[in-house]
């Protein structure tokens, strides 16, 4: 083994550890290990930049904006919510509908952003036929994953194994190369989410009650105030009752009156009712040192928290939001949107205690207490996402027709060989912008620059692998096996490695590590790589059984109220079947 293959596996390893363990968001990642490969001459200036001008990377940043055009338009939530208004009593329908939808748009749109419109319709469906989120979120994760190995746009991996491909001369992909397995991936997909959440996934969720999900119960609470009180004719500000109790008021009540904006400058009055939310030790001590009644110790609920005026309600952190790697503190949410934070909910744990301090991170979900109007208000930023209850009347943009238009007319142009997809891509976001169905800060909003980055990154880490032997002498590991038990095992054996790498490596980089390696395997064996890079393809997409394995995984953790080993036990079926149906029909669909 030479030097420089030896130092590029170190850096290939740092970069599966450090995406393992999140030492770094993924893109930093990505862009250390470029400059790793630059420091050690491993690449040249030109090869580290040319990732930023790889088709795939500009078509990717293209569909962003498409998406972004639909998602705008109204078109998909309109045609989600109209589900649950159509199927009446029938949850087993809502569902069947609700998947279909969602595999059916993310064949063509961008995954995420197919879940992020419609996993507000998912939650609300879960509610009215009273059955726990966690039931149909994962599923809705995994039908938006497989529905997008369907089609050549359907995931950036698919683009990006086709890019690769070209560049290696053995020609890009079309449009609809990858329906015949994604069809069958997409039929037994189906059936396994409508038969197995109900044995595989819990009822940890419970849509009836966020205070009880967030296990807020013991944090709210109710105090009077008597006329021996020294906050008798004082305002909590000048009490400075956050800063020293580090408990929040959330709403006064005067009688029949709820005051519940501008509490800070109330001078409080006797009988009021402060509604409070802090540790049981802080609030002990703030009744204590006001001599304060405490009310009851009955726990209070979602009906104490939200009225025609106030409302309790679940937002989802955008990743393109300007908070993350803000603190609430630093944001100054409390004065900004004068709303509370009453709870945070991340992959690993929910969050209820000194959450000022605490950096927002992507696909953090926040449970936010405050005016009706300044919550809904929320709802209409690009850093939020809705999750819960709001308003179901869902109005379709003026040019609502149009952004529905230009996305089939982008897909067949790409399909008749009458454009490339990346000439078709270009030409339909501007039409998006010329028509105005959206802004240009829109569209540059709507691109994930996360995913461009690290598309872009990690692409030069495959020129590095060819340049210096390694993806060949990683091909040497499979080519006996292929040798000895034929190519349908290797490709087997290509698949789940792939698969697994993928579980803990971006889906991208993934793609951009085995593609080399399945070239070098099919050349060496005498056989046509087609093969082997559609196992890539589909095993790198193909994540289901960690939340940190794709981005929709990750999305639906904290509304889902799932832990780890869920994904484990719900996702683990899904693979091998997926490994078996894979190795059985890609030598059927492009044999050797």
């Amino acid at each position: 083994m030479t030097f420089e293959i030896a130092l590029l596996l170190g850096i290939i390893l740092f970069a599966v550890v450090a995406f393992a363990r999140e030492w770094m968001p993924m893109d930093v990642v990505a862009l250390t290990s470029l400059a790793l490969l630059l420091l050690f001459d491993l690449v040249g200036p030109e090869e580290a930049i040319s990732g930023f001008s790889n088709p795939a990377v500009i078509t990717v940043m293209m569909m962003f904006v498409l998406s972004a055009g639909l998602s705008e338009s109204g078109l998909v939530s309109k045609l989600g919510y109209r589900i649950s208004e159509m199927v009446g009593t029938d949850r087993a329908r809502a569902t069947i509908l609700l998947l279909l939808l969602a595999g059916g748009i993310s064949a063509f749109l961008n995954n995420t952003a197919a879940v992020a419109v419609l996993m507000p319709v998912a939650i609300h469906l879960a509610r009215h036929y009273r059955f726990s989120p966690s039931k149909i979120l994962l599923p809705l994760s995994y039908t938006a994953i497989f529905g997008g190995t369907c089609t050549l746009i359907g995931t950036s991996t698919n683009l990006l194994v086709s890019s690769l491909s070209e560049k290696s001369g053995l020609g890009e992909f079309s449009m609809f190369e990858f329906l015949g397995l994604g069809a069958a991936f997409f039929v037994v997909g189906m059936v396994y989410n409508l038969v197995a959440p109900g044995k595989l996934l819990p009822s940890r969720s419970l849509a009836s009650s966020l205070t009880r999900k967030y296990l807020l119960s013991d944090f709210l609470t109710e105090v009077r105030v008597p006329e021996t009180s020294p906050l008798l004719g004082k305002t909590v500000l000048e009490e400075q009752v956050s800063e020293r109790f580090h408990l929040n008021v959330l709403e006064i009540i005067r009688g029949a009156q709820k005051i519940y904006i501008d509490i800070r400058h109330t001078a409080l009055q006797v009988d009021d009712i402060l509604m409070v939310r802090g540790s049981v030790e802080d609030i002990v001590a703030f009744r204590e040192h006001y001599r304060l009644l405490l009310l009851t110790d009955v726990k209070l609920q979602d009906a104490d928290l939200s009225d025609r005026h106030t409302i309790l309600a679940e937002l989802q952190l955008s990743p393109l939001s300007r908070f993350v790697g803000k603190t609430l503190k630093e944001i100054d949410f409390r004065q900004r949107f004068d709303c509370f934070v009453l709870a945070l909910s991340r992959t690993s744990e929910f969050i209820r205690d000194k959450l000022a301090a605490i950096p927002l991170d992507r696909w953090d979900t926040l449970l936010v207490f405050g005016p009706r109007s300044r919550v809904e208000a929320l709802y209409e930023l690009d850093d939020f996402m809705p999750l819960g209850e709001r308003d179901l009347r869902i109005h379709l943009s003026a040019r609502w027709w149009i952004s529905a238009l230009i996305m089939p007319l982008v897909v067949i142009l790409a399909a008749t060989g009458t454009m490339t997809i990346l000439k078709a891509a270009i030409l339909g976001a501007v039409a998006l912008l010329v028509t105005r169905c959206i802004t240009i800060q829109q569209a540059y909003r709507a691109i994930d620059w996360t995913v461009i980055f690290l598309l872009a990154a990690v692409l030069p880490l495959g020129i590095a692998m060819n340049r210096t032997g390694l993806a060949e002498l990683i091909s040497d590991l499979f080519v006996p096996i292929g040798a000895e038990y034929g190519p349908t095992v290797m490709l087997s054996l290509i698949y789940l490695t792939s698969n697994l790498l993928t579980a803990v490596f971006s889906n991208n980089a993934t793609a951009v590590l085995m593609v080399p390696v399945a070239i070098a395997a099919g050349n060496q064996l005498g056989i046509d790589p087609k093969p082997l890079l559609m196992a890539v393809a589909y095993a790198a997409s193909a994540s289901f059984i960690t939340p940190v394995g794709y981005q929709t995984n990750t999305m639906v953790f904290g509304p889902g109220n799932y832990k780890f080993v869920d994904y484990v036990r719900f996702g683990t079926p899904l693979t091998v079947l997926y490994w078996l149906i894979a190795t059985w029909l890609i030598p059927i669909l492009w044999p050797f």
